[in-house]
């Protein structure tokens, strides 16, 4: 299985299924150090947002004018989208905090 190494302790560790959640802006952890995880957030926001975008506009152009042409630059443009979220590199997140509020 494709692994992607972890920035924190550089051991083979995030698996691919975390690697694609990351573009999913969901955090993930490492296995190995525990540290959190998250695509760097600003390449992540301009990434979505061309997403978004070629989905509209491709997306309302096959709809408007039924051809192929439209469908075939919807459909590969959202997949090359999703190939290059991929390579968005990750970003070390501040642990979280514990949240348990039982007393004593």
């Amino acid at each position: 299985m494709l692994k992607t190494e972890c920035p924190s302790c550089n051991k083979e560790t995030i698996t691919l299924k975390q690697k694609l959640l990351a573009n999913k802006w969901v955090d993930i952890y490492c296995s190995e150090c525990g540290a959190r995880f998250c695509a760097q957030p600003i390449a992540l926001a301009l990434m979505s947002f061309i997403l978004t975008w070629n989905i509209i506009y491709f997306g309302y152009l096959t709809y408007k004018e039924p051809s192929v042409t439209f469908f075939v630059m919807f459909v590969l443009g959202w997949a090359l989208i999703e190939f290059f979220m991929y390579y968005i590199p990750l970003s070390r997140l501040r642990t979280k905090p514990n949240t348990d509020t039982s007393s004593d």
